[in-house]
């Protein structure tokens, strides 16, 4: 997979498929019906459902393209590989014979180990999209993909009975994905990785104060890379603290966030996608600690920058174009999201540590803070009996909390996000609570966006 120079692609005339990738095949020759796909998927123009008859198509994100692409590589080389032809590949007997099989034993995977029911399906999924645009596209026979009824729980805004069980029709062969369930370092150990990552030499005040923003606040890495210089307002006094009259270390600010966010893209700006807006609150602490990164310790970074430019008419554009809050200390260039990644994981880390996982670590550390008080009164019900009450009580608080407060926070919570924190509680207090079936229950109203 590659990425053209968008401004060559733009000039010569091609401007809306500036940002989509292509992809070569294995004699480096251009893959003319995989970049099409690509294009065609890109510009909104065909998707899964309504393959091509939508006249006001919504187009995925950058990120999401990139995905597509990824697994797509990844089947043509399986196809490639194994001497199949996807003009001819069968859905029962290629798809799930033998490219989801030799997913699940492990025969078709990096590590020759087996793959998660999750990463299978999205693969094969990807596959599917694949074949089903060649036959539309009349590149080969029609391609059939059988189909299954199966029992779920569908959230319906409309609806008082939305929370019972629906059937739906899902594809053939589609694997059962297992309930997952969160895992998080020891405090003691986030706050010695941190210290860690603070320590490091050269760029350690940085990247240390941009992991801390993830795990105060649960922003997306993504997010954290395409943080501006005026997010949080420069001027102090045009700060909007929600709670003015609670102590300084309860107070927090109101940030609207607007770049790198989850959701349709509404176009790029110094190499960010404009995403939906959306507001989330900064601790007071944390917000006083970017200001003060802001004015002592950016204008140095952005000096190296400066510094590169010859004259001062280019000096000064580099710092007009400079508009990213964070800034490498050795060059003054901004931080992409696979930087932050890169930097989260350089010094001694748990397995599987992240910062998707930080972000939810800010959730799941909120919610569990935020019913302790409920939680000890649920402990002393436990020493003599477990009371229905006392539970409902806790499940009751746990949803209004996710709901009122953790959700608006973290944006385009799904429902299946929301019952990995649930089911974090449950585990945590060492009781079985129902979460699951009165997650259904009691938020059967409405779902919460389609990713975490």
């Amino acid at each position: 997979m590659a990425y053209a120079n968008p401004e060559v692609i733009a000039k010569a005339g091609f401007e809306k498929v500036a940002h989509l990738p292509f992809i070569f095949d294995s004699q480096l020759a251009y893959h003319r019906d995989g970049s099409r796909f690509l294009i065609d998927r890109g510009l909104g123009a065909w998707d899964p459902q309504n393959r091509g008859a939508d006249q006001k198509p919504l187009a995925p994100s950058t990120r999401s393209i990139k995905n597509y692409a990824d697994r797509l590589i990844n089947f043509l080389e399986w196809c490639e590989v194994r001497s199949l032809d996807p003009m001819t590949c069968d859905y029962k007997r290629d798809l799930i014979g033998r490219y989801q099989k030799e997913m699940l034993k492990g025969i078709w995977s990096r590590d020759n180990k087996a793959l998660s029911e999750r990463t299978i399906n999205v693969r094969v999924d990807t596959a599917v999209e694949y074949l089903s645009w060649m036959a539309d596209k009349a590149l080969r026979l029609p391609f059939l993909i059988p189909k299954v009824m199966r029992s779920v729980i569908v959230n319906n805004p409309r609806s008082s009975r939305g929370h019972l069980p629906k059937e739906v029709e899902v594809r053939d062969g589609k694997l059962h994905e297992a309930e997952g369930r969160l895992i998080f370092p020891h405090d003691e150990e986030v706050a010695a990785w941190l210290n860690r990552l603070y320590a490091k030499e050269d760029d350690g005040s940085t990247v240390g104060l941009i992991a801390e923003l993830v795990l105060e606040t649960g922003i997306r890495r993504e997010e954290a890379a395409s943080w501006r210089l005026d997010t949080l307002p420069i001027n102090q006094e045009e700060w909007r603290i929600v709670n003015p009259l609670s102590q300084i270390d309860q107070q927090a600010v109101v940030v609207t966030l607007r770049y790198g966010t989850k959701g349709k893209e509404y176009g790029r700006d110094h190499g960010d996608k404009i995403g939906p807006s959306g507001e989330i609150l900064v601790p007071l602490p944390m917000a006083l600690k970017l200001h003060h990164y802001r004015e002592k310790v950016r204008p140095k970074a952005l000096g190296m920058a400066i510094r590169k430019g010859v004259g001062l008419t280019e000096q000064r554009k580099i710092q007009a174009e400079s508009v990213h809050l964070f800034l490498k200390p050795a060059s003054g260039m901004r931080y992409t999201g696979k930087n932050i990644l890169d930097a989260w994981c350089s010094v001694k880390h748990t397995r599987g540590w992240s910062p998707h996982r930080g972000r939810h670590y800010w959730a799941c550390t909120t919610l569990w803070r935020k019913l302790q008080l409920h939680v000890l009164f649920l402990e002393e019900a436990l020493k003599t009996k477990i009371n229905d009450e006392v539970l409902g009580s806790i499940r009751s608080n746990a949803l209004s909390i996710i709901r009122l407060e953790i959700q608006p926070q973290l944006r385009h919570v799904s429902d299946q996000t929301t019952l990995l924190y649930l089911r974090w509680i449950a585990d945590r207090l060492h009781t079985n609570l129902n979460l699951h079936e009165h997650w259904v229950e009691k938020l059967g109203e409405g779902g919460h966006g389609d990713d975490s």
